[in-house]
């Protein structure tokens, strides 16, 4: 395995699909890569109202439900990002 497969593996647990609205009420998805030290409280805290800064860094963002398939590709590609 070379080590940008294993740099992906270790980011694709901490990334996250999030889907919500954004401060002016549009609906949006993001894609956010988590600090590991905060994945614990992200995920019991990812039902309610975020600041997604908080908790990592937005990675990829844009308005409506679900992300365009080239950012979804992207994703996978460059993170490891197989889930929701």
């Amino acid at each position: 395995m070379s080590f940008a497969d294993r740099v992906r593996r270790e980011r694709a647990t901490n990334v996250f699909l999030v889907r919500g609205n954004d401060s002016t009420g549009r609906a949006a998805w993001y894609f956010l890569l988590v600090d590991p030290a905060k994945r614990t409280a992200f995920q019991r805290a990812s039902s309610g109202e975020l600041e997604l800064n908080a908790y990592g860094r937005v990675i990829a963002s844009g308005y409506g439900t679900d992300p365009p398939a080239d950012v979804s590709a992207r994703m996978k590609t460059e993170y490891g990002f197989t889930g929701e």
